[in-house]
């Protein structure tokens, strides 16, 4: 009888263990996707941003934006 209870238990333990890592498994999973994910849209924002050629007209830019960010 207590063999039997103890077997069960051991069952069970080892169900719930399996089931913890495969959820483990599973969130790294869709951890890895969400950063490829948030990667392929950065990437394609910073491919379609036209900076221009003109030294003056970049500078300005810096310019404005250390501006812009220093009153955050």
């Amino acid at each position: 009888m207590i063999a039997r209870i103890v077997t069960w238990l051991g069952l069970a333990i080892t169900a719930l263990a399996a089931m913890w890592i495969g959820g483990k498994r599973s969130a790294q999973a869709d951890a890895k996707v969400q950063e490829a994910d948030g990667y392929a849209e950065t990437r394609t924002r910073m491919d379609e941003v036209v900076a221009g050629d003109d030294p003056a007209v970049l500078r300005d830019w810096l310019r404005e934006r250390g501006q812009r960010d220093s009153n955050l």
